[in-house]
């Protein structure tokens, strides 16, 4: 029986480590073969008309520069659009936003008097669209100015559907989990560039930043909070590719907040576990192209609070039969406590940079297990809220 329960054990840390460490690596070797093309923009005779679409909630600490990171780009004003949904903000956003429609034909804020949330306010929008390419984005994402070429320019010339933006996390005050969420971004991003590379999509893009052609665009139900990872997997259940585009560089702030960032964690599980059931379907055949992809990259991290408990549990009945055992239960006993110490650490400013990682990622698993646990009892989220802005 200790021989079975130590497979068992062995297979829960497998979990963690195939998604982490093996899957990356797996794409990183396979993308090596494959040689990226960078975009050439000069062969694109005429570019298309192109609509921005956000929504605002009070964000008059960034909405100013975000809208100047549009203007300024080398995109042919003549064919851009900006069409703003503001859900009833009630700083300084309306006043600045219309400071630039003064002097911007091209700028269009919608108003609402009430709080409907972001997912109602872009299905609203989309409605006003009239180009078929549209770019998505958040009002503290700032752009680059080739980054609206280097978008589009993959809808004209790579055939795709959707186009994955190169968001770049910054710390203005470099605090807090910064560090963590800084490399967790970066992570994420070459592994979405390297499954692009090797199998022409990647899993999920940012909602802060991506484009998508309006007739592959869906409306998202009602409760799906993850809506633009809902129509990643919508674009690809229907046969459409979705790239990662390294050169559509842009820039979003990060949340140093450890509490803030849990709830937000929190908020992004329940969404994940509810596109999970819905698209289940997209698992299979699990052992090849966007099946493996979506369980190794995605659903097995979203697993992995499980598997940690299970391995916990399977590493108490290994010490009947392995003394040794008890070490590693200790260890796990010394893991529930650590994001408490981790955020004792960055309060005091200590950066232990080994530790803060470890606490961050248990920290992390926490929230997608009660995402979880939200999931499975049919939790109602309120009405979405912007986090505080640290620029």
């Amino acid at each position: 029986m200790g021989f079975v329960f130590f497979i068992l054990f062995l297979i829960c840390l497998l979990v963690p480590v195939f998604s982490y460490v093996i899957f990356p690596w797996l794409m990183k070797q396979a993308a090596s073969k494959i040689k990226y093309s960078k975009n050439e923009y000069s062969k694109i005779n005429e570019w298309p008309p192109v609509t921005i679409v956000f929504s605002v909630f009070n964000e008059e600490k960034v909405i100013r520069r975000k809208l100047e990171s549009i203007l300024n780009s080398d995109y042919p004003k003549d064919k851009l659009q900006v069409l703003i949904g503001s859900d009833n903000s009630t700083d300084q956003t309306h006043h600045i936003i219309e400071e630039f429609i003064a002097n911007n034909s091209n700028i269009t804020l919608v108003k609402k008097t009430s709080r409907n949330g972001k997912l109602k306010i872009i299905n609203e929008l989309i409605d006003l669209t009239t180009s078929e390419h549209l770019v998505f984005t958040d009002a503290n994402v700032f752009f680059e100015p080739m980054t609206l070429k280097a978008l589009v320019y993959n809808l004209l010339a790579k055939d795709a559907k959707m186009v994955c933006g190169n968001i770049l996390k910054f710390s203005p005050k470099n605090q807090g989990i910064s560090d963590q969420e800084i490399f967790y971004m970066n992570f994420e991003n070459q592994l979405k560039h390297h499954e692009s590379l090797k199998y022409g999509f990647c899993v999920g893009v940012e909602g802060g930043c991506y484009a998508i052609l309006k007739s592959h665009f869906v409306k998202v139900p009602d409760g799906f909070l993850m809506d633009d990872f809902f129509i990643t997997l919508d674009v690809i259940s229907k046969g459409g590719n979705v790239l990662f585009e390294p050169e559509a560089l842009c820039y979003e702030d990060v949340n140093d907040a450890p509490m803030i960032e849990f709830k937000r964690k929190i908020r992004i599980s329940l969404g994940n576990f509810r596109n999970l059931k819905f698209y289940r379907h997209l698992l299979f055949p699990i052992t090849k192209g966007f099946g493996f992809a979506f369980f190794s990259h995605k659903v097995l991290r979203w697993f992995t609070p499980f598997a940690i408990i299970f391995s916990f549990a399977l590493t108490l009945l290994l010490v009947i039969y392995c003394p040794f055992f008890k070490w590693i239960a200790l260890s796990y006993g010394l893991l529930i406590i650590l994001p408490i110490l981790t955020i004792f650490l960055e309060r005091i400013k200590l950066k232990i940079h080994f530790l803060n990682a470890l606490g961050h990622f248990i920290l992390m698993n926490f929230a997608l297990l009660l995402g979880y646990f939200k999931f499975i009892s049919a939790s109602h989220e309120s009405s979405w809220e912007p986090p505080k802005r640290n620029v």
